[in-house]
């Protein structure tokens, strides 16, 4: 049985299947609202930012607010993306980042639905001005991959030495930082996860996730999916007074460029 991508250009430019054989992995299609479904790219940031708002190098600057109060998960995942090539796509950001900058989408696959590898990596560019940046990916993963098929548990290895951002009412993260974590389900942002962080159907399939990103953001409150979303530093780091850390800042000509690999093996 073979193993298959595809890329949606339409749709934010997001891995809009991932399938072994005649299993899919990933929840819904773009009939679904766009921040639940498929697995997409979250750039020029990653997450929220607080009410839309924040400062870089002097200035002020107000993003859309697309999420309840705040900006949410950047502005390439509801645009169109051009094709460069097989397997991948590029994207000018456009006036809702007011930064400038490009990104790159690109997959590799290997393997087959037996056993395999899925290779994403994320790339945003620097043109003309200055700006912060951050990227990640949103992955839906089938809770169950068939009907009636046992529920997806998420393995962690040495979770007791991961730290959990607390967050706000909001959602915001507070800079408070949990360690070891409280028992799930989550709605929260990591960082110093042992890796790989497995999804197993037992008796059926086993992913292993890992990333150049040193940050995830677990979500596996609904019913239908769990999300393990990689990046490459917390939400709201554009705005870092509550953080020990500081965001990444590319001059122009300059790139972040972060990858995920997805590995499965069948269990059957």
């Amino acid at each position: 049985m073979t193993a298959s991508y595809a890329f949606d250009r339409e749709h934010g430019g997001r891995l809009a299947s991932l399938r072994l054989g005649e299993c899919e992995l990933l929840y819904g299609d773009a009939s679904n609202k766009a921040t639940s479904w498929g697995a997409y790219p979250m750039v020029p940031y990653a997450g929220r930012v607080a009410h839309g708002r924040f400062e870089f190098d002097g200035d002020a600057y107000q993003l859309e607010v697309n999420h309840g109060p705040h900006a949410i998960h950047g502005t390439a995942f509801t645009a169109p993306w051009d094709q460069l090539g097989p397997g991948h796509l590029v994207h000018e950001l456009d006036s809702r980042w007011p930064l400038g900058g490009t990104v790159s989408h690109r997959a590799e696959l290997a393997g087959d639905a037996r056993a395999g590898r899925l290779v994403l990596e994320l790339a945003v560019m620097a043109t003309d001005r200055a700006m912060p940046a951050m990227v990640g990916w949103h992955p839906w993963f089938r809770r169950q991959l068939t009907p009636g098929g046992p529920s997806v548990q998420i393995e962690i290895d040495e979770l007791e030495s991961a730290q959990l951002y607390q967050v706000a009412d909001d959602m915001i993260p507070t800079g408070e930082l949990i360690s070891p974590p409280p028992p799930g389900p989550w709605d929260h942002p990591f960082r110093r996860i042992t890796e790989p962080i497995r999804l197993r159907w037992e008796g059926h399939l086993l992913l292993h996730l890992a990333s150049t990103c040193d940050h995830w953001v677990i979500y596996n409150r609904p019913e239908h999916a769990v999300c393990v979303e990689p990046q490459s530093a917390p939400p709201n780091i554009f705005n870092p007074e509550s953080f020990d850390l500081a965001p990444t800042v590319l001059q122009p000509g300059e790139q972040l460029v972060h990858t995920f690999t997805i590995d499965w093996t069948s269990l059957r």
